[in-house]
Order: structure tokens, then sequence, then C-alpha cells
């Protein structure tokens, strides 16, 4: 008997993405403005979209979409930790590494921890994602310079160079005549 598409459940298992958002939406929301190159506010959203986008992404090039996720909600946390852009993907390596750790030790619940495989796909993604000039052949650091570049043409920030080279591939790549 054939399914009525419109009659099945599908659920894509993103419970333990969700459970980082609400952490770091719990530490950064009361964040102060005061010396930071961007308001907080930029940081939360840039989170959250870049997180939806890395799944969409993540799905269509048959990678993890969780672990995509989780890699793009963090990988600004330099920034809001240090209050600034500068050399921000390889100083968060220490802040992804605590934020994972108080995940896996207090606040994961009953849900499964990071392994250190994913711990290494996060970490590596992260560090890299500022060197939108180079081309890894690592698929998740891939997914997130190109994440990263489409989310702030998609806020409307000015994008060239790099950024925009990976915003046309990223567009011809899901079928979109681009505008840039």
């Amino acid at each position: 008997m054939e399914k009525n598409i419109s009659n099945l459940e599908i659920r894509l298992l993103v419970k333990r993405l969700n459970r980082f958002l609400s952490m770091l939406l719990l530490e950064m929301k009361d964040l102060s403005d005061e010396d930071r190159d961007l308001p907080i506010r930029w940081n939360i959203m840039h989170m959250y979209t870049s997180s939806q986008i890395a799944k969409i992404l993540a799905l269509k090039r048959g990678i993890n979409p969780e672990i995509a996720g989780i890699a793009a909600a963090l990988h600004d946390i330099g920034v809001v930790k240090t209050k600034s852009h500068k050399n921000h993907a390889e100083v968060a390596e220490r802040y992804v590494y605590e934020i994972i750790e108080c995940y896996n030790f207090i606040h994961r619940g009953d849900l499964p921890r990071i392994t250190k495989e994913e711990i290494n796909l996060i970490v590596n993604a992260i560090v890299q994602h500022s060197q939108k000039e180079i081309i890894s052949d690592n698929p998740f650091v891939e997914n997130l310079k190109d994440v990263d570049s489409l989310d702030r043409y998609l806020h409307g920030v000015k994008t060239e160079g790099p950024h925009c080279e990976r915003c046309i591939k990223i567009l011809k790549e899901i079928g979109i005549e681009y505008v840039l």
C-alpha cells in the first residue's frame, strides 16, 4: 500500500543543535553592546540563520546536518567572547571546547554526547571558517565557509571577493539565478 506523502511524519534529528542554540542564547541575550565591533543582536541573528542555512546545505551535500548546524551556531563564538572580529576563528577554539564540555557534562540531559570525532569536525570547521579563499577537502569546513558567506549576503552585508565567489557557487548549486 502506497503511503500518502502528506500524512508521513519526517523529523530531522537536531535536538542536540537545539540544546546548543538554547545554551548560547541564554549566555548571549543579556550581554552588553559596549566595546563590541557589532551589536550582540547581530551575533544572535547570525547564529540562528547560519545554523538553518548549514542544515539545508548539509542535507544537499550529504553531510550530517546536525553537526553542520552546531558548527554554524558556534562559529562566531570568538567574536562573542572577545567582542572583536580580529582572529576570531582561531580564538574560538578554546571557547568551543568549553561549550561542548558544558553541553556534554551539564546540559545534555538524556541527549547523546558530542563525540570526539564530532568535536574534531566542529572545531576544524570553526577554526578554518575565515579562510574563505582556501578550498579545503573537508566538507564540513567548506560547508561552514559557504554558510558564513551566504548568510552575510542574505543579511544585506556587502559581499565581495571570496565571499562573493562562494555565494555565486552556492546559489548555482541550489538552482537559483543570483543577483549580487
